[in-house]
């Protein structure tokens, strides 16, 4: 089953001035340089991307802004690699996180728009579909955002070597810009990928029609991002332990 789904990050950046005596000059200089910051263009960067593997979700559920009309609710991921050549193989998830910064007026959220080109993909119900576009709202935290954007491997039919081009916009503006190109592995490689794609918990995520209860999640480490019920749980992208009922 098809998902693309945005997930924005909150980057908290905390600090405390302990320089109580500071002169007048300190603050023009400061203020300056803060001010400096703010007037630089926006400018989005990729900061991570590559093969991931799904560790949880909420489940299955329909989404019409999709091209396939599913989305997976609340994914949980964790890096496998960084590449740019992503294997078909079902459970393979393709994956950037990027920042925008700086967003001068200190919104709380802003609107991007996310962007996919893939190779044509024919859907069961005999629709032909090249990619999406779809709208969101982002987080905006120390005036820049944070976030995922990807693609999962899930249905037979999504299996499509070639281009996948992911991208971010601001308004009018194209922000970020990944390529993954898609390939068949041999025998030998798909083995190894299912192994390591294989989940992290012992109870392994099912597809369903409506999200699962959370309080039948297996147990996983995740970081609270908010209050917003689709962004809320993201994983660090660091090695999570074994975890046992």
């Amino acid at each position: 089953m098809k998902y693309l789904i945005p997930i924005t990050v909150i980057l908290a950046l905390l600090g405390c001035d302990n320089n109580s005596g500071r002169s007048q000059d300190g603050d023009r200089v400061a203020s300056k340089d803060a001010t400096s910051y703010l007037d630089k263009p926006l400018t989005g960067k990729i900061i991570q991307h590559g093969l991931y593997k799904l560790i949880r979700s909420g489940g299955v559920v329909d989404d019409p802004n999709t091209n396939t009309g599913k989305v997976i609710a609340k994914p949980v991921l964790q890096q496998v690699n960084s590449s740019e050549r992503i294997p078909l193989i079902k459970g393979a998830q393709m994956y950037l996180k990027y920042r925008i910064k700086p967003f001068p007026d200190r919104p709380a959220w802003v609107d991007l728009k996310q962007v996919l080109k893939h190779p044509e993909m024919t859907l069961p119900d005999g629709t032909v579909s090249t990619g999406s576009d779809i709208t969101f709202k982002s987080k905006v935290t120390a005036n820049q955002s944070i976030g995922y954007v990807g693609y999962g491997f899930d249905e037979d039919y999504e299996l499509l070597e070639g281009d996948w081009v992911f991208e971010v916009w601001y308004q009018d503006k194209k922000l970020v810009e990944q390529t993954f190109t898609t390939y068949w592995p041999d025998k030998e490689e798909t083995a190894t990928l299912e192994s390591r794609l294989a989940p992290s918990t012992r109870k392994a995520m099912q597809a369903r029609t409506t999200p699962l209860p959370e309080k039948d999640w297996p147990m996983a480490i995740t970081y609270d991002i908010g209050d917003d019920p689709i962004l809320k749980d993201v994983v660090p992208l660091t090695e999570l332990p074994e975890t046992t009922d």
